[in-house]
């Protein structure tokens, strides 16, 4: 409605809207910084990245309701009961329609999947990408010898439901704005030695 409420019909399943933009894949804006301590033999290194605002479009979180593989539809099945919260009904009242029985709360969540808008999601995240150690064995003149333990994406914090804002399909133009089962980022840790003489 003209207030952004969302409206139910009366079996409580929300009514779709004329087509519209429904999302803004800009961030607010995108920072990141590292970091290095030395600390005699060691140093340490870090990098991290910080996205704030944009948002995406997560086909993986509308085809998991659609499937009824998802949390949300689980709970629902096992309390034998979903509302739509926050909504009203066609007259303006807050909604109170509680939907009940296995083929209606299936129905409510396969509607909700063909509404592109209950698929945005937001991408901002704060994300550890690298942290190192360099342990520095020997330091002389004609020789430096050194080992390197790395790890990489091993912390995320964000308010995307189900995924990594960072995990996106399609090419340049959609990098960021849409997904759909797309494999989230990797963990990788590895170490090394460096020799030099």
């Amino acid at each position: 409605n003209d207030k952004g409420q969302v409206i139910v019909g009366s079996d409580g399943i929300p009514l779709t809207g004329a087509p519209k933009v429904i999302g803004n894949a800009a961030p607010d804006f995108n920072l990141g910084a590292n970091t290095r301590l030395r600390f005699k033999m060691l140093t340490l290194s870090a990098v991290i990245d910080w996205k704030k605002g944009g948002q995406m479009y997560s086909g993986t979180t509308g085809l998991m309701d659609n499937y009824g593989a998802s949390k949300a539809s689980a709970e629902a099945r096992d309390k034998d009961a979903v509302l739509f919260e926050g909504a009203v009904k066609e007259d303006g009242k807050p909604n109170d329609i509680v939907i009940r029985g296995y083929n209606n709360i299936q129905r409510y969540f396969q509607t909700l999947n063909t509404i592109d808008e209950s698929s945005i999601v937001n991408s901002s995240y704060f994300k550890l990408r690298e942290i190192a150690l360099r342990i520095h064995l020997i330091n002389k003149t004609k020789l430096n010898l050194s080992l390197n333990l790395f790890a990489r994406n091993i912390l995320l914090w964000t308010n995307s439901p189900l995924l990594d804002p960072e995990s996106s399909q399609g090419n340049t133009n959609m990098s960021g704005a849409f997904e759909r089962f797309t494999l989230p980022q990797t963990k990788s840790f590895g170490a090394g030695v460096n020799v030099q003489f």
